[in-house]
């Protein structure tokens, strides 16, 4: 969920695999939304379909320390209504685990244990819970003319 705490109109783009449920549960994608001030965006997830055999696919890539070939792929950006304004992208992904092999059976799979100390899933999981936001300051967006990053940046 996005929360406008500006005095102005924003626009927030949502792409990739992220997306928002209406009263009926049923998943849509987000889109473009404008959030006026003081105004928030409805709640927005990550969700995608895996198949089992993707799913162990990204347990045999953790247990061989390569990166996860299956992921949920999703980019907000958030800029206000200023020519010279700025514009936010945050990056997000979520992979991970959720299903391991079954002892004693080979190419049978089911879904991760509940763990002791970390409940039902959550150590099947990668996501950064901060993703790191890049902004474009602008002389003005529309001539695409970008402020220049400091020197070091």
């Amino acid at each position: 969920m996005l929360e406008n705490l500006s005095d102005r109109r924003l626009e927030a783009r949502f792409e990739g695999d992220l997306v928002i449920v209406d009263d009926n549960t049923r998943p849509s994608a987000a889109g473009v939304m404008v959030i006026e001030p003081s105004d928030s965006s409805p709640e927005v997830y990550l969700q995608r379909d895996f198949t089992i055999k993707q799913l162990s696919e990204n347990f045999l890539a953790r247990e061989a320390n390569e990166e996860l070939p299956h992921k949920v792929l999703g980019t907000v950006m958030v800029a206000d209504d200023r020519d010279n304004g700025s514009t936010d992208r945050w990056d997000l992904t979520l992979t991970g685990c959720p299903v391991v092999p079954v002892p004693d059976h080979d190419g049978l799979w089911m879904i991760a244990p509940w763990h002791i100390s970390e409940g039902s899933g959550l150590r099947t999981l990668e996501h950064t819970l901060l993703p790191p936001r890049q902004r474009i300051h602008w002389v003005s967006r529309a001539r695409q003319m970008q402020l220049p990053a400091p020197d070091g940046t």
